[in-house]
């Protein structure tokens, strides 16, 4: 069975409308999640409008629709996702591709939007997704105890999470989104010292699309960025790394779902940016 995740679009309203109002998918959801058709496509549109912050996403199985996952910023700063609304049609349980589902979501949100930890509540009588949670990787780290009025009772809410060095995703990769996180904190602070320590002595910062640079060296790059700082924060769409090569599509957060161009980085043999190429690009696509 071929498992796939992909976003929502507007099509797929109906389907998980039926599928969180299922009998045997309701119980488990939050009490105050969207169900009703106008919230549920409010969802899916903001999905698409906003997708490196949130997430709406059908699961598939052999190209049928065969379940929902989501996810929502938790965290800009520190890059933390809550993950929510797992549910999977009855008629396709059994299968564990609920597993597979959650692996590619986590690979994506680490290794796509940068994501540091994954963090996930089940309510404490949900026994099925708390297993589920341990087979995909997640710890469990406490309880809020009794703190949910479900069905009448209290309940527990348990908390898992996820560090990013627990996801199948390039170490290269990582340092890229490590390096891009305080690369905002230094848009956020207004202080670029910071950025110095990721580049090799020699290093070089270059641009295409823009008449800037190329700077060579630390010193030189972190003082191109106090001379000119960037007035916005990167957020990030997809990065792979070919043999040890990372391209990540990458935007602005002020335009959340326009691709601005390409991000790629090389290391050295100390682990230090030997080579950083940004491109400015008209017309990419994140989806």
């Amino acid at each position: 069975m071929s498992v796939s995740v992909r976003r929502a679009r507007s099509e797929d309203v109906d389907f998980l409308v039926e599928l969180v109002s299922h009998e045997d998918v309701e119980p488990f959801l939050g009490a105050v999640s969207a169900k009703d058709r106008g919230a549920v496509a409010g969802e899916v549109g903001r999905s698409l409008a906003h997708p490196h912050d949130f997430g709406r996403f059908v699961i598939e199985a052999d190209g049928l629709r065969a379940g929902a996952m989501g996810f929502e910023l938790a965290n800009r700063r520190s890059r933390i996702a809550r993950l929510e609304r797992l549910a999977v049609r009855p008629d396709f349980r059994g299968r564990r591709l609920a597993d597979e589902a959650a692996r590619l979501l986590q690979r994506h949100l680490v290794g796509d939007l940068g994501y540091h930890r994954l963090e996930l509540e089940i309510y404490g009588f949900n026994e099925r997704a708390m297993a589920h949670s341990e087979r995909v990787g997640f710890v469990r780290e406490g309880v809020r105890r009794r703190a949910y009025r479900r069905h009448g009772a209290w309940a527990d809410g348990v908390l898992y999470a996820l560090l990013a060095d627990g996801v199948d995703v390039s170490p290269q990769v990582r340092f890229l989104h490590d390096y891009l996180g305080d690369f905002n904190e230094c848009v956020r602070t207004g202080d670029w010292s910071r950025l110095e320590r990721w580049f090799a002595e020699d290093g070089e910062l270059a641009f295409e699309g823009v008449p800037v640079g190329p700077f060579v060296g630390r010193e030189a790059i972190a003082a191109a960025y106090r001379e000119q700082p960037p007035d916005d924060q990167l957020v990030t769409f997809r990065a792979e790394d070919r043999d040890g090569e990372v391209i990540a599509l990458y935007g602005w957060l002020a335009t959340p779902d326009t691709v601005s161009g390409r991000i790629v980085s090389t290391l050295d043999a100390d682990e230090r940016i030997d080579r950083l190429r940004v491109t400015f690009e008209d017309g990419l696509s994140w989806s």
